[in-house]
């Protein structure tokens, strides 16, 4: 009930579909209609006749109502819909750098809405989502450049080849969560949770994760040149084929415990960090 009242195309279709039957019954079994209903009534000029004439008119009228009437709701409702997105993109990108609560609950209401529109290029620089719950975000292909959650939290969203260099997630919690071949250039993850965040092919040059939870996130195929990772939780975290990674820079970390990297540095770390736990594998003590 919900989707027809929200919906006037398919209200429309049904009430169709419903004139449509009703026509083409009566047309059908007439023969026992009228010898049954209107066997010997006249009233005026309403007899057998003038009924026969008006079934033939209500296949033109249910045809012109059933084709024409919703083409018409049709292609409405794709101008409303288009014109409704064009309103939410404004909106973001005139609204994207105010920091005030009202304000941001606003614009994250506009890109769960272009979502439901099934609009995942979110192309807008410098949005301010601080202090907010981001939850079942999806973002692709496009810019968020500059984006800042600070102090809040990010849940089970999706952001793949994104370019979100400059970006500010301090002091938040993300949690099944994907930064999937993103740009997260110089990009600040400081003081916070990121326990199973999915970083995999991302570039993470510069980028900024300061005593963060770490654990269990994969950077595999990542790029991590002059990534700081100082007194953070690496444990169980994966590194595979991950681009410019060293010892030096991973020994500045709190925990490395059961780590995966590359047998060569693994052996460096165990050197440097006799402590930390590890798998031990063929040909490694």
């Amino acid at each position: 009930m919900k989707i027809i009242i929200k919906s006037p195309v398919a209200t429309l279709a049904i009430i169709a579909a419903v004139l449509v039957l009703a026509v083409f019954l009566i047309s059908a079994f007439w023969d026992d209609v009228s010898s049954t209903v209107l066997p010997n009534t006249i009233l005026g000029l309403y007899n057998k006749d003038f009924w026969e004439n008006f079934l033939v008119e209500m296949h033109g009228i249910v045809f012109e109502l059933s084709i024409i009437g919703v083409l018409i709701l049709w292609l409405d409702s794709k101008r409303s819909k288009s014109g409704e997105i064009t309103r939410l993109r404004e909106d973001l990108e005139d609204y994207s750098v105010l920091d005030f609560p009202e304000i941001n609950v606003k614009k994250l209401g506009h890109i769960k809405r272009l979502n439901e529109h099934n609009i995942k290029n979110i192309d807008v620089q410098n949005l301010v989502l601080n202090g907010l719950k981001v939850k079942g975000i999806i973002a692709e292909g496009s810019r968020l450049i500059g984006l800042k959650i600070v102090e809040g939290s990010i849940i089970g969203s999706i952001f793949k080849s994104m370019k979100m260099r400059s970006s500010n997630f301090q002091k938040s919690t993300i949690k099944s969560t994907t930064f999937e071949s993103c740009e997260l250039l110089k990009s600040k993850f400081n003081e916070s949770i990121c326990k199973g965040v999915d970083f995999t092919n991302s570039s993470l040059e510069r980028a900024e994760f300061t005593n963060s939870d770490l654990q269990s996130s994969i950077f595999n195929g990542c790029d991590v040149r002059e990534a700081k990772f100082d007194g953070a939780n690496l444990k169980h975290a994966s590194f595979h084929n991950a681009m410019h990674l060293t010892s030096e820079l991973l020994l500045r970390a709190k925990n490395l415990d059961y780590v995966k990297v590359s047998d060569e540095i693994m052996a460096e770390l165990i050197a440097q960090r006799p402590d930390m736990k590890y798998q031990k594998n063929k040909g490694r003590p």
